[in-house]
């Protein structure tokens, strides 16, 4: 027998007799910043929340991660901040940038995961298993997608098929409106309702316009559900003459949930006016 077959023959009866008892080497941890909310609420639930070292300014954190430094909006990063922070990954959406900073990132060895905008259930599963499979989060990510299934199916129990709606970003001196290829178009899709709005992206309207929708729903992106809605009403009076407002139908949405189309929390979103509506 020759020496080097008697060594492993030796290694394999030590891994045999103790190699349950010799301590499993842990994945080295990487340092992830996270560039939109609806990425963190991901990294979140796949339990990496260990990893995460930034965030930016539209994530929600868990009171344990409130002291987390911020990077600012995902489409004016800063190359300098970032890279302070030793990131080994920078994990968002496709719209971070600018793009001269984004290949600094990614000149300096710093990993990039960049997910496409989630406009539908599918695309939101498909980037909780990019994030998964490129950050290994297999522990936990068939339980969120169990979890995503149960809400899908949730949801399209509570769909208002027919509902004429919009989706509105109410600011100061202006009423921006909802059209096709936008997360609040992809909003209004997950609870069945039929957009009103017949272009795409986003285009600022009169309060006549919309009146003359006659929508049964208002969507609105904002922070506080009814003082959202008061403003909007004091900002353009011309819409209490909506049927959405005569029935109490104008709901405010986080808008945090939507800056890369729909995210969990968005779906969470959907499930609570599809349940207000039906409520009524």
């Amino acid at each position: 027998m020759s020496a080097r077959l008697k060594k492993n023959l030796a290694r394999l009866t030590l891994f045999l007799v103790v190699g349950s008892a010799i301590p499993a080497v842990q994945a080295e941890v990487r340092r992830i910043i996270s560039t939109d909310g609806a990425t963190t609420e991901m990294l979140l639930a796949l339990g990496l929340d260990a990893s995460l070292v930034a965030v930016d300014v539209t994530s929600t954190l868990p009171e344990h991660l409130s002291s987390l430094p911020s990077v600012g909006y995902h489409r004016a990063l800063s190359a300098e901040g970032i890279m302070s922070l030793n990131p080994d990954v920078l994990a968002g959406s496709m719209h971070m940038g600018p793009a001269s900073v984004v290949e600094q990132i990614r000149a300096a060895g710093v990993q990039l995961i960049r997910l496409p905008p989630s406009l539908d259930l599918d695309q939101l599963e498909a980037n909780i298993q990019q994030l998964s499979d490129e950050l290994n989060g297999d522990a936990a990510v068939q339980a969120l997608k169990s979890e995503l299934q149960a809400q899908r199916v949730q949801l399209e129990r509570q769909t208002l098929p027919g509902t004429r709606a919009v989706f509105l970003m109410a600011g100061e001196s202006r009423l921006r409106l909802a059209g096709s290829g936008t997360s609040g178009n992809a909003l209004l899709s997950l609870i069945g309702a039929d957009n009103q709005a017949d272009f795409e992206n986003y285009r600022t309207v009169t309060a006549e316009a919309i009146l003359a929708l006659q929508p049964e729903l208002i969507v609105l992106s904002g922070e506080n559900d009814q003082a959202t809605a008061d403003r909007l009403l004091k900002q353009a009076p011309m819409l209490a003459h909506t049927p959405a407002a005569q029935n109490g139908h104008v709901f405010t949405v986080d808008g945090r949930t939507l800056v890369s189309g729909i995210g969990l929390a968005a779906l969470r979103e959907a499930l609570r006016i599809t349940a207000l509506m039906e409520d009524d």
